[in-house]
């Protein structure tokens, strides 16, 4: 093989590994690229599910909160009817009370001074 043969086939093999290393190069381009683009994707999706969670905690506290505000006013609903329950029982009881004082006064009076 003279020297020109020589040159060809050596310019040929740079040219063939040239080419390889640019392929390796555009895979381990690829490759750093999906490996950061999942890395992104992983931290996002963790990121969307903390959201949701402090969403749903958020919400949770509303509601509790809600509740207990409710059965405050259910409580307090309920110790307002116990006492005008009372309150109406205790009117009743006096009424009648008064109704039997008065019978027996008036019973008194028609029966007239006691000698």
């Amino acid at each position: 093989m003279d020297d020109r043969q020589q040159r060809q086939v050596n310019e040929a093999a740079e040219k063939f590994a040239e080419a390889i290393r640019e392929s390796f190069e555009a895979v381990a381009e690829r490759g750093v690229s999906a490996q950061q683009l999942n890395a992104e994707l992983t931290q996002n999706f963790f990121n969307s599910v903390i959201d949701n969670l402090q969403a749903q905690t958020e919400g949770t506290r509303r509601l509790t909160r809600e509740l207990a505000d409710q059965q405050e006013r259910q409580w307090e609903a309920s110790q307002a009817m116990a006492q005008q329950s009372v309150d109406a029982y205790m009117d009743f009881i006096s009424s009648m009370f008064s109704y039997y004082q008065e019978i027996a006064t008036q019973a008194q009076r028609q029966a007239g001074p006691r000698r």
